[in-house]
């Protein structure tokens, strides 16, 4: 049976590591018998592999999540549990997500993912994909999400820190394709990259595959969480088989139709959004398997050069 194992932490003092499967249920995530609200972050991105599982019947997401409100801890424990155990676990897709950015710790995981019997398409998002830009083995990814403020990191091939970005960020409205071409040509970024924003722009082996601009939901716009659905939503995809740049594709269209579906206001919570993911996904689905044999075409030309 396939496995996906999702990798993250969540602000709480309390929580020291919880292990285990996932379920979703309404506003709330069930890990390891303990109860976390799905507002936004780990939580939320876990929460939208749930509903993309559940709309296809797949197994639901195993799960590594510590907590940490900014101590370090909770992510070293993250660190430390992959460390130790990814070597031993069957999986087919892992997706690593709000952890703190250790640049030792982190090449400590990766050299772990290469023990595994089989590597897995392995996505990096928020700090683990900080670590995985600053740490020089961005190339070792399948698929980097970032924002188009992260994207301007990520062209920097001098900046081992979003703080130290140089000054690309004046230019990331008129210039997103010009920053992914730096991302890609200094290797600063996973073989595929879904850079998420009021366009979304779908990217393979530095080449735009699509521009995805419509629907536009303005009200989406101060709702958090909404990135974090993207991303799991892709992750749960590429566990159900579609390839990186098609998943991207399918959950940037689908987010966009779930927050259509959810009729949102300002008040409104990412639970809502995720409720709708399922709908969402029948939606888009059904119009795009035809662009899915050339993203598989493409993907598999690139792994045999």
């Amino acid at each position: 049976m396939k496995t996906i194992l999702l990798a993250g932490t969540i602000p709480d003092q309390n929580l020291s590591l919880a292990l285990g499967t996932a379920s979703l249920c309404g506003t709330s995530l069930s890990i390891d018998g303990r109860s976390y609200p799905v507002n936004r972050g780990t939580a939320a991105m876990i929460g939208a592999v749930c509903a993309t599982a559940g709309f296809f019947g797949d197994s639901p997401p195993e799960c590594v999540v510590g907590g940490d409100i900014g101590t370090r801890e909770g992510s070293r424990e993250v660190y430390r549990h992959l460390i130790k155990h990814l070597p031993r676990i069957s999986a087919d897709t892992l997706c690593l997500h709000y952890i703190i950015p250790d640049i030792g710790l982190h090449n400590q995981v990766l050299t772990a993912v290469r023990k595994m019997h089989v590597k897995p398409v392995v996505i990096a998002d928020a700090g683990f994909m900080y670590a995985a830009k600053a740490s020089g083995q961005a190339r070792f990814y399948d698929l980097f999400l970032p924002d188009i403020g992260e994207l301007a990191f990520l062209a920097d091939e001098k900046a081992s820190h979003p703080a130290y970005t140089r000054g690309f960020l004046t230019r990331l409205e008129i210039e997103p394709k010009e920053l992914i071409g730096k991302a890609y040509e200094f290797g600063m970024t996973g073989r595929c990259m879904c850079v998420k924003g009021r366009t979304d722009y779908i990217c393979q082996d530095g080449v735009i595959l699509e521009q995805i601009d419509d629907p536009v939901i303005e009200e989406l716009e101060p709702i958090g969480g909404t990135g974090d659905t993207i991303t799991g939503m892709t992750a749960g995809l590429v566990h159900h088989g579609y390839m990186p740049a098609h998943a991207c594709a399918l959950a940037c269209r689908a987010n966009r139709i779930a927050g259509l579906f959810a009729r949102p206001t300002p008040a409104t919570q990412i639970h809502e959004i995720i409720a709708r993911i399922p709908e969402a996904l029948s939606h888009v689905i059904s119009g795009h398997e035809v662009a899915a044999a050339y993203q598989q075409e493409f993907f598999f030309e690139g792994v045999q050069q």
